[in-house]
């Protein structure tokens, strides 16, 4: 790698730590640019060389966790017994949302319509990217989970959509703090237990439903 690539690369990652540590110590949609260059230790005219917006930041910030977490949850899936691949990798993915409550803010804020719209047309095509390898390892666990039987890409898009609904009510209650202003609080891990629960045993039971309507039909 050339002497000017390497200091490129190195500039960026400071800048994404540099980030990082900021949203940890203070509202991270109240972080300036500024302040990012000044923490980084870089020029704010050189932070849009690397990032042309504040949205262009938040997006490399969500891609590169997202894509740190679906190579752990893949392996995770890989190295698990086929029978307790699903509920393994949906009580991870709940942890890793846990373990960075401000990633999960950004998340969501990513996911808006009117951010992604706003957005560089290669960040719009990364996340793009990114929701399509989702999906793809969601259709792999899901035959392996069923034994092999598989589904119609519509009906694995179908099924998809109920987890992701469930999911992304996960990562809002996450990024809203949990449950300690209930009257009742509920323990997060409870809460992760019950809600795998629910998602596998819908999958398993809609899953089936589609295959008899699929055979019935043949």
């Amino acid at each position: 790698m050339r002497y000017q690539d390497q200091l490129f690369e190195q500039r960026e990652h400071a800048l994404l730590a540099a980030a990082r540590q900021l949203f940890a110590e203070q509202p991270w949609d109240r972080v300036t640019i500024a302040e990012v260059a000044i923490a980084a230790g870089i020029g704010k005219g050189t932070v849009y060389k690397h990032f042309p917006s504040k949205e262009a930041l938040y997006a490399r910030l969500v891609l590169d966790l997202s894509r740190e977490n679906l190579l752990e949850l893949r392996e995770l899936h890989a190295a698990s017994p086929a029978q307790d691949s699903m509920r393994r990798v949906i009580r991870r993915a709940f942890e890793q949302m846990l373990s960075n409550p401000i990633q999960a803010q950004l998340c969501l804020h990513c996911d808006r319509p009117e951010f992604q719209e706003r957005l560089e047309t290669p960040y719009r095509q990364q996340f793009l990217d990114i929701e399509h390898e989702y999906q793809l390892f969601f259709g792999d666990m899901l035959n392996v989970t069923l034994n092999n039987q598989a589904l119609s890409q519509s009906d694995c898009q179908n099924l998809l959509w109920g987890v992701e609904a469930c999911v992304s009510g996960v990562m809002a209650r996450i990024a809203s703090g949990g449950f300690t202003h209930w009257a009742e609080p509920i323990a997060l891990d409870d809460y992760f237990a019950r809600v795998t629960d629910f998602i596998i045993a819908g999958l398993c039971a809609q899953a089936t439903a589609l295959l008899a309507t699929s055979n019935s039909h043949e």
